[in-house]
């Protein structure tokens, strides 16, 4: 039989990788499972279809979000959106409350949970419209699993009453954590 010759760096080495604790998960401190918080900046463009106009001046629209937004890249997103008169008009004016929920699509096809809440201003003369709020992010798949953040949003969009549809852009800014 021949002895096995152990070098002394080998033996540190191996000596110094035991302990007597047992590993219990990825190393939160290396990479392992660890969430970042990352700025989130971006534009979106929509496509605006009218669902339905109540009585009382409240709108169901969906909206068709085209996006290009850092950390997510080229994103898509497909919401119904609410919204709801406050009061009555004011000089043409009717302010409200908006809310819509959906999810966007990053340009790997992972998935981030989204929901927004906000007030808006519709010019009765014209169909134009401002709004603002902020857009909350909540799990999703891949990457966005367990993903959260905030964002305020800012746009405007202008409707078609003859067609049922219109087009808008919004801004996007914040934070999101995954």
């Amino acid at each position: 039989m021949r002895p096995t010759l152990i070098s002394a760096a080998t033996l540190v080495a191996l000596v110094g990788c035991s302990s007597t604790e047992q590993a219990t998960g990825p190393s939160l401190t290396r990479g392992g499972e660890s969430q970042v918080t990352r700025p989130l900046k971006g534009r979106c463009n929509v496509d605006v279809t009218i669902l339905r106009v109540g009585a009382d001046g409240s709108l169901d629209l969906i909206e068709e979000y085209t996006c290009q937004i850092s950390h997510l890249g080229r994103t898509h997103n497909t919401v119904v959106q609410s919204v709801i008169p406050t009061g009555p008009p004011v000089g043409g004016l009717l302010p409200g409350i908006v809310h819509n929920t959906g999810a966007f699509v990053a340009a790997n096809g992972d998935r981030v949970n989204s929901s927004f809440t906000g007030t808006g201003v519709t010019n009765l003369a014209n169909f134009t419209a401002v709004f603002e709020g902020t857009e909350t992010f909540l799990g999703g798949t891949g990457r966005f699993e367990n993903a959260s953040g905030t964002a305020h949003i800012q746009g405007t969009a202008a409707l078609d009453p003859a067609t049922g549809t219109g087009k808008g852009q919004f801004t996007i800014e914040g934070t999101i954590t995954y």
